[in-house]
């Protein structure tokens, strides 16, 4: 077995300033061939791209990774058939949650649920460069109770996020569906990760797509040179992703430059998926600085568009208590709408 330095252990440890506590684990890896040659700091940073270079090369020096039951230093050279084993502390909170006064859209409530119609521009939950100024913010100010629906009340990252069972990226408008209690949070959790919760999106993309209707499937993962956006990587290192695409209008700007408006329909909800799979399909969405081209560039800064196109159109779920499934469902908002306006008047 690997010998840990004394102060390792399986399970949790606490953090000193909340109390909470911080989840310990154990990772045993074995090394193929497509990992061959790598550095060990620079493979667990693909393993683990939340987290830093420094952070596991100074983990690698404490003595806290392990290949084959030895020591290496960071700049080792994987070889095929290597066992790599260490313990990865997971990443905390920001600290407690600031309940602030931030207006927001509700369009359904009851006594278990909330569903907003989220502004682009607005984070969903406490992150780095944005403390105090997110939906969970604003939903713990004018909603109180929903402080309470974690999963677990003593892990850090569980207490950061409260009644979020699914997210929308800052600049993606649209219906987002928040538990007010934990046993609801399960609920409307269980039925997105089983795929049966129907999440509808719009997008205004640049150029048409070869066929109006068709359907997207990858493998994502994070993109090892620019670690905020996601790329396809092999199916043993990426998630599976699917979106269902149907073209609703073809336009044409001014400068003859292909806009469509196309709805998605997601069967997995993976970070950035419409996102990275539109581009990959060769149409990506406008006024997405993650993942333009070229041409989408041209357009966005024709069109005078200021953030990614995309919305959240609608969320059919079964509630809490339900016998039947329920719609919710929002109109784009007015920077969207101008630039259908615009595209029609153009044409």
């Amino acid at each position: 077995m690997v010998r840990w330095q004394t102060g390792w252990g399986n399970g949790n440890r606490l953090n000193r300033q909340t109390g909470r506590k911080r989840i310990v684990k154990l990772k045993k890896i074995k090394i193929e061939v497509e990992d061959t040659g790598l550095r060990l700091d620079q493979f667990l940073l693909q393993e683990n791209p939340d987290y830093s270079r420094s952070y596991f090369s100074d983990l690698i020096k404490k003595g806290s990774v392990a290949v084959n039951n030895e020591e290496r230093k960071p700049s080792y050279r994987l070889k095929t058939g290597d066992t790599v084993e260490y313990k990865l502390t997971e990443k905390t909170s920001l600290g407690p949650i600031k309940p602030v006064n931030i207006p927001l859209n509700i369009i359904f409530e009851d006594e278990n649920v909330l569903v907003v119609n989220k502004p682009a521009g607005l984070v969903v939950h406490p992150a780095v460069g944005h403390h105090n100024d997110t939906l969970v913010n604003a939903l713990t100010h004018s909603y109180p109770q929903v402080s309470k629906a974690v999963y677990d009340d003593e892990n850090e990252l569980s207490v950061s996020r409260p009644g979020l069972v699914h997210r929308l990226d800052k600049d993606t408008s649209g219906v987002l569906i928040v538990a007010k209690n934990t046993k609801s949070m399960i609920f409307l959790a269980n039925q997105i990760q089983d795929r049966k919760a129907k999440k509808v999106y719009l997008a205004l993309c640049a150029g048409w797509p070869p066929i109006s209707s068709g359907r997207l499937y990858n493998n994502l993962g994070r993109n090892l040179k620019n670690r905020k956006i996601y790329t396809e990587v092999g199916s043993e290192k990426g998630r599976e992703a699917i979106s269902n695409y149907q073209v609703k209008k073809n336009h044409l700007t001014s400068k003859n430059e292909r806009v469509s408006l196309i709805e998605f329909q997601i069967e997995t909800g993976r970070t950035h998926q419409i996102r990275t799979q539109a581009k990959m399909a060769g149409f990506p969405i406008i006024g997405d600085q993650a993942y333009s081209t070229k041409e989408s560039e041209a357009v966005s800064n024709h069109l005078g568009v200021k953030r990614q196109m995309l919305h959240a159109s609608s969320l059919t779920i079964l509630l809490p208590g339900a016998k039947i499934a329920q719609k919710f469902e929002v109109a784009v908002p007015s920077d969207f709408e101008q630039i259908i306006e615009n595209l029609i008047a153009q044409n």
